[in-house]
């Protein structure tokens, strides 16, 4: 997966997820879209495509699927049913 060429660029180039880097390569990705997620919050964002606004909508949702079971697995409390999408909705849409 080449690097791209766009605010909150990968550190370094990855290549496909092979298993034996599949959390490597994710890490890094994943650090890339909590960036642009950040300046959604907190600075100057860039609205995202359509495309864009679903993926990162599954993206969340399936953050919050993984901390959840990894919560259940160490029997610490944890709200599953919180819905983030309206709150990625709000903040594309105030993006310029």
């Amino acid at each position: 997966m080449p690097t791209p060429h766009h605010r909150g660029q990968l550190e370094s180039e990855t290549m496909s997820n092979m298993s034996y880097c599949r959390f490597q390569n994710t890490a890094i990705a994943l650090r890339d879209c909590e960036h642009a997620l950040e300046e959604m919050t907190d600075g100057d964002p860039e609205k995202l495509s359509g495309d864009e606004l679903s993926a990162a909508k599954q993206l969340v949702a399936s953050c919050v699927n993984i901390v959840q079971r990894l919560a259940e697995r160490g029997e610490l409390e944890f709200e599953p049913d919180m819905d983030l999408a309206p709150v990625l909705k709000e903040l594309n849409d105030a993006a310029g």
